[in-house]
């Protein structure tokens, strides 16, 4: 199960150390093929995103993913990262930014960044998405 921190007029390179020293991690950072970073001789995965003011961390004892982004509306995009499924299900900004937030999360879960493609990751289809709201800010979660 993961812990999420939410940070404020925080940097993530600042939430980052204040969480791994409030937690005692000692580890050093090792990258995957595609730049995701993890501790190298530990259990616990985590991840990182930010939007805005806030930035968010998410910590967890098996891999994970965290997105979060202001709540916006951008048509132009629609085409290029949704199903014709989730294309039918989006009818506002709310709706867009979940959508977002979810397939970012994913590819960020799967350790191989945006090359997989957003149109690839199919939100209808995949469970286990946590989607939170704060302010005008959707966050997405992703543990499998």
């Amino acid at each position: 199960m993961y812990k999420l921190y939410i940070e404020k007029d925080v940097t993530t390179k600042e939430l980052f150390y204040k969480v791994i020293n409030d937690l005692g991690i000692k580890d050093s950072l090792i990258y995957n093929e595609y730049g995701k970073p993890y501790f190298e001789n530990s259990n616990l995965f985590f991840n990182m995103s930010s939007s805005g003011c806030y930035t968010v961390l998410a910590i967890s004892n098996k891999e994970v993913g965290v997105d979060i982004e202001r709540i916006t509306m951008n048509d132009s995009v629609i085409d290029r990262i949704c199903t014709d499924e989730e294309k039918k299900i989006i009818k506002n900004a709310d709706d867009f930014t979940i959508m977002w937030t979810k397939k970012e999360s994913y590819v960020k879960w799967l350790g191989i960044g945006l090359s997989y493609g957003l149109k690839n990751v199919d939100t209808l289809k995949i469970k286990g998405f946590k989607v939170i709201k704060k302010d005008d800010y959707y966050i997405s979660v992703y543990e499998n």
